[in-house]
């Protein structure tokens, strides 16, 4: 697997510029309402100055890979787990980047920008950067549901 780190925040702005532009083009032709709800959210946000796909990171970083590989998706699943686990370590805050890396390989000047090897699929992103906030604990979670044999 291999990395592309974008330090640029400019260059992230722009990355999720893309994203946007990618969710206008697609609202026309969309029939799941749902999905037309949530891109026009994002797009009205992106016009009112909020950035709904970035968060306003200044770092963004990409883990890409071969597709011709056994199980790339997960590998880089992986990796990306790992990478949030050293950033907290570092009191660095991280959040996948699910809007930019579902279209990272459907919208062209996207692609273009990223400039991966032919042979190479974004298969992650997380946006990186110090966080405004700080927890002293965790979020509460649900019981996990365990059937025990």
């Amino acid at each position: 697997m291999y990395w592309t780190v974008f330090q640029n925040p400019e260059d992230v702005h722009k990355l999720a510029e893309m994203v946007v532009d990618f969710m206008r083009i697609m609202l026309p032709v969309m029939t799941d309402e749902a999905n037309v709800r949530r891109f026009r959210r994002i797009v009205d946000a992106w016009d009112n100055g909020r950035d709904r796909v970035m968060r306003g990171a200044p770092h963004l970083i990409v883990v890409h890979s071969p597709s011709d590989l056994s199980f790339p998706a997960a590998d880089c699943a992986i990796a990306l787990t790992y990478l949030e686990i050293y950033a907290y370590s570092k009191g660095l805050g991280t959040c996948w980047a699910g809007y930019f890396s579902a279209v990272a390989g459907l919208h062209k000047p996207i692609i273009k920008a990223l400039d991966l090897p032919v042979d190479h699929k974004c298969f992650g992103a997380v946006i990186l950067g110090y966080p405004k906030h700080s927890y002293h604990r965790i979020p509460k979670r649900n019981e996990p549901l365990i059937t025990w044999r």
